[in-house]
């Protein structure tokens, strides 16, 4: 039970609560197109840079991440922001140790009834997390699109073997991995993109070194491959089943004898800390952030060489973090808390960059007191509505609704929005307990997000093209401002305890 003095701070914290939400913002002006269209050459131009050739693809490690970092850091000093790292041995970037995991060699056998059942060759690609994954005959289960719903019970010490047609299937897939099957194995109906993820596998893939989590196998198979395995009329019976409601894994009479071994390399790479002073750092801080990373060199296609530019995915979320600051740089006297500005590495191999800020933070995580990533902002035209990603997560949801209506924006679908809770950093956070929400008219735009997804997703066509549409960007920029102001000031936002 609590103290008298320590329940009297709690009822006060309530009291200002309460106070806080029956006061709702005033209304913000409408903003003048001419100013919007200024906000959207601004972005454009941020974009522009950041997704160029000259920036490799943003890799972790590689000399487009020096470039990267160099001219971010250059952004938001010349801004008005200060380093945030609290580290004088490390100003403005902060290390972050990698594991490169490169594949080295792997083999697959499947068995029925003790019979070795021949798949073509080239059609099986296996990878771990680790140097080395081996199965000794483990038992195959079909498991359709299923994952995320899934008992334990029907995945443990099993091969999940699952479809990669749909829009679920990356947290299908780690859903798998996470309720205990011992490997997945995702059948790639499309041989394009089958070249095009072995290429990107090829090429290594990061964890944080020295962490704990055992190492995983997973892998690629060409739908002919599944075809050989289960038999073409089997495989598609099997396939429609799994479109039907209600479907369930079902067990299928093979084994598998899985082994992959990978070469292993440290990586250097870092996080980039920026740090806008307010006058009562005591209260607290807010936080934004968007992660800096793409994937490098890749294929597409047929073409053995291409560049992966992510200018969507995110160079349009650090453009949109530096319009932000110029913003609230140039008034900072209207801030009582400190405002933190936070580009982190490695986000497209597992939220590295973020769990690692969450593990060793520039400030105690307890004394953030609202956090809004940024991510894939470059899609949604003018005068949408805005969705949140994490909504119902946090205590955060009412004054963010208010601030969205004082800009005079609509809410859009959180429900929908939601869906990509676990594949932005805003989930590293969260798992710490910082209420942490992604604003964006993106994610309230569902067929400009899923046309995005399915076209130019993690390929080589997210470049700054004539396809960007920045409308709803910009909107974005003025609703982040108003949101940084209402959460950093402790008359409106006056922080209930948690």
């Amino acid at each position: 039970m609590a103290t008298g003095a320590h329940a009297a701070r709690r009822a006060l914290a309530v009291v200002c609560a309460l106070v806080a939400a029956s006061c709702a913002p005033a209304r913000i002006a409408p903003t003048p197109a001419d100013a919007l269209n200024a906000i959207e050459s601004e972005l454009a131009a941020d974009i522009a840079v950041l997704a160029g050739d000259e920036f490799e693809g943003r890799r972790p490690g590689t000399p487009g991440e020096a470039k990267t970092l160099r001219h971010l850091s250059q952004t938001w000093q010349a801004a008005g922001l200060e380093s945030g790292t609290n580290d004088p041995a490390n100003p403005w970037f902060a290390p972050v140790a990698l594991q490169l995991n490169t594949p080295d060699r792997s083999v697959a056998h499947f068995y029925r009834g003790g019979r070795e059942i021949a798949v073509p060759e080239g059609a099986v690609h296996l990878y771990t997390s680790g140097r080395r994954s081996l199965l000794e005959r483990s038992p195959v289960v079909f498991v359709g699109r299923a994952g995320e719903a899934l008992d334990q019970s029907e995945l443990a010490g099993r091969v999940a073997l699952m479809l990669w047609d749909h829009p679920r299937k990356i947290e299908q897939h780690d859903a798998l991995l996470e309720k205990g099957a011992a490997a997945v194995l995702a059948v790639v109906p499309d041989d394009a993109e089958l070249r095009e993820l072995t290429d990107r596998r090829s090429k290594g893939s990061y964890r944080l070194l020295h962490d704990e989590d055992g190492a995983r196998l997973d892998g690629l198979i060409s739908a002919a491959g599944a075809r050989a395995l289960l038999g073409a009329d089997r495989f598609a019976a099997l396939s429609a089943a799994a479109a039907l409601p209600g479907f369930r894994p079902r067990p299928l009479d093979l084994e598998a004898r899985l082994e992959a071994t990978s070469l292993q390399a440290e990586v250097r790479t870092h996080n980039l800390i920026a740090r806008l002073p307010g006058r009562r750092p005591d209260a607290g801080a807010v936080l934004l952030l968007a992660h800096w990373d793409h994937f490098g060199h890749c294929a597409e296609g047929d073409q053995p060489v291409a560049i992966c530019n992510g200018a969507v995915d995110n160079a349009s979320g650090l453009a949109l973090l530096s319009a932000v600051a110029r913003r609230l740089a140039g008034q900072p006297a209207q801030l009582d808390r400190d405002v933190y500005f936070l580009a982190t590495t490695a986000e497209e191999w597992g939220l590295l960059g973020a769990r690692a800020f969450a593990r060793d933070p520039a400030l105690p995580l307890d004394t953030i007191v609202a956090a809004f990533n940024v991510d894939t902002v470059a899609i949604a035209p003018r005068g949408g509505p805005v969705a949140i990603v994490g909504h119902a997560m946090t205590a955060l949801d009412d004054d963010v609704a208010r601030i969205i209506a004082a800009t005079g924006r609509k809410a859009g679908d959180h429900a929908y929005a939601n869906r990509y809770l676990r594949r932005q950093d805003g989930w590293a956070l969260l798992q710490h307990d910082v209420p942490a929400l992604a604003v964006s008219a993106a994610f309230a735009d569902r067929e400009a997000l899923e046309t995005f997804m399915r076209e130019r997703y993690h390929r080589a066509g997210d470049v700054a093209d004539d396809r960007l549409e920045l409308g709803g960007a910009a909107e974005d920029v003025l609703l982040h401002v108003a949101l940084v102001r209402h959460f950093a000031s402790i008359e409106s936002y006056p922080a209930p305890a948690r």
